[in-house]
This record gives structure tokens, sequence and C-alpha cells, in this order.
């Protein structure tokens, strides 16, 4: 049986770099990018142009317990209705280690949260400037946007780390040697 994979963290960690990098080595695995379910969801109600020009809302609705919960009820169902025994890969940066225990049972889902260790808001933003490629959504942004976002991952990297010891969760620190520690996370999966 092919074991899923929920891939869980802080922006620019390696979440989507990782779950390509599995679903090109075990071409088995479906996989869902939590982004594309926020902007169905939006979309559906008619919402994407006020969440497009209101992104402090949109951040609120994609972090909220709601949108948390919506995400993980659907990646359960597809679990639950694989027939073919594909296994699949979650990857999203919105979710919070205490909603992902509630729902996400460890016999059958490896949960692994990828983050920043103990880099700060100028680290991140160093990071990001260094290694970002065009095809990155964060290439090319404002200093002051991105300064924004790096200032966000810091704190949350902080209460990423602690609440997944608190929670039994797997927390793993990209900031050095990112390739390496995503090829060594691919070998043991």
């Amino acid at each position: 049986m092919i074991q899923n994979i929920l891939i869980m963290g802080i922006g620019r960690a390696g979440k989507t770099t990782l779950s390509n990098m599995i679903k090109i080595k075990y071409n088995k695995y479906s996989l869902i990018h939590s982004d594309s379910i926020k902007w169905a969801l939006i979309r559906a109600a008619g919402k994407e142009d006020y969440y497009r020009k209101n992104i402090k809302e949109q951040k609120e609705f994609e972090h909220g317990e709601y949108f948390q919960r919506v995400l993980l009820e659907f990646f359960n169902s597809c679990i639950k209705n694989d027939k073919n025994d594909y296994g699949y890969i979650l990857e999203s940066g919105q979710l919070e280690p205490k909603i992902v225990k509630e729902y996400i049972d460890l016999k059958t889902t490896r949960i692994i949260a990828l983050g920043h260790g103990d880099l700060t808001k100028s680290d991140i933003i160093k990071l990001c400037r260094d290694n970002d490629k065009p095809e990155d959504w964060s290439f090319g942004i404002s200093d002051e946007d991105l300064d924004a976002h790096a200032e966000k991952w810091a704190e949350t990297n902080q209460i990423l780390k602690v609440d997944c010891s608190k929670y039994g969760i797997e927390y793993i620190d990209t900031s050095k040697n990112r390739k390496e520690i995503l090829e060594s996370i691919l070998e043991k999966i």
C-alpha cells in the first residue's frame, strides 16, 4: 500500500519542490495543491476580484480554520475513495499542526512540515533573492511586498516549530542545503 503524504510548512521552504520530486520519482501519486482548492472555492463564491484586491482578507480566508478543515476533508475523501491505491500528496502552506492532527491518520499518511529553522526576516529575504527562479511566484515582487511576506513567514515559522513538536509532527529545516535535505526526504519515502 502506498503511503499518502501531507507536506505543510512555511512559504519558500520547498513544499512544491518536494511534492513535485515525489510525483516524478513515484508517478503513482496524485498531487493536490491547496492553492488550487482555495481559488476554486473563491471563484465558486464569485469573489475572485475581491480577494485579488484584498490580500489581507485572502490570507485570513486561506489560513482560517474553515478552509483548513475543508482542505483536510477533501484530502481524506480522496484517500478514502482511492480504488486504485495510487496515493495522494497534499501540499499546503495553510495548515496548522493542531488541525492536521485532528484529521490525519498517521498510519496511512506521512506528515512533513518544512520550515526555515532559525532564519530571521532578513535571512528569508536573502534566501528568496538568492534562490528564486522566474517561475517562482515571489520572483521579482517588490522589496516591500517580499518584506511583508518574510516577516509573516519568520513569525509563523517559530510557531510551526513549537506546534510540530507539541503535536508529534516532523519539522524539517530546509534553510541550509535545501536540495540535499529534500533529496534525503525523498529517499526515505
